[in-house]
């Protein structure tokens, strides 16, 4: 089972051939934004958990990474069929907000922590500056990335329920494709391997394009979200992974970003 940014969960199955997704909330419910081309809503079952068959046959295939840069398009062409109302929650309420956001139970001293981090992205990358400069603005969602989509046989498909779609920088969402469908990390100390990588990318390299400081500054922003999804799913409102990331960006200098050009 995957669970999304806003707490929604799904997971699929295939019977005799027939394909099936569950989507769980205790919260929000996921909204049915993509057309129904190849699910099948089949209701709530029991209440809180709604299920989906697809109308093709075919083994159902989820949770594959990476996959390639083609699939990515595949889900931004769908997204830019969605006019979202509202830009991402960064950019209405500061991006400092986003910890408390993404896990609700975060403890106060990484509140502070990544309140500092946004701080040094300003000071470094000037982040905000660029993004306020920035007038592309493409359909965002901070769960783009493998996740997002899967395969019925030869045939593609977005999921019919996906989070809350928002508003961003149009680079964001190739950022955020980046960082989930290749990122792995930080690892942390190991003394059977002083030289680890702390970050892996799965030998993921881009256009320069992509190395300025705007996008670097990005990339950290995105990386820092990431973890905090995934402390949100492990419930630690702890944060030590998200601590111990912030500590090698700012205070050891490690520029993970810098590592695909």
């Amino acid at each position: 089972m995957y669970r999304f940014s806003s707490g929604l969960k799904y997971s699929g199955t295939t019977e005799k051939g027939v394909a099936y997704l569950i989507f769980q909330s205790e919260g929000e419910v996921g909204n049915r934004y993509f057309d129904q081309e190849n699910w099948k809503y089949l209701g709530e079952r029991p209440k809180g958990t709604r299920a989906y068959t697809s109308n093709f046959y075919g083994r159902i295939e989820l949770f594959k990474k990476p996959l390639s840069n083609q699939k990515a398009e595949f889900l931004f062409n769908a997204l830019d069929g969605i006019q979202p109302e509202e830009k991402h929650p960064a950019l209405l309420h500061g991006f400092k907000a986003e910890a408390q956001r993404l896990l609700s139970t975060v403890a106060k001293e990484v509140v502070q922590q990544y309140e500092g981090f946004i701080d040094f992205l300003n000071e470094v990358f000037e982040l905000e500056v660029h993004t306020q400069k920035d007038k592309n603005f493409k359909t965002f969602s901070d769960d783009i990335g493998p996740f997002a989509i899967g395969k019925i046989g030869q045939r593609d498909f977005v999921l019919p329920e996906f989070p809350t779609l928002y508003l961003a920088p149009a680079l964001w969402r190739e950022i955020n494709w980046y960082i989930n469908n290749y990122l792995s990390g930080p690892y942390p100390d190991d003394p059977e391997h002083p030289n680890l990588e702390r970050f892996h990318w799965n030998k993921l390299k881009l256009p320069t394009e992509f190395n300025s400081t705007y996008h670097e500054g990005v990339a950290y922003f995105l990386i820092a979200n990431f973890i905090l999804i995934y402390e949100a799913f492990s419930e630690n409102k702890k944060g030590e992974t998200l601590q111990f990331y912030i500590d090698l960006i700012q205070n050891q200098g490690l520029r993970p970003w810098q590592q695909l050009f």
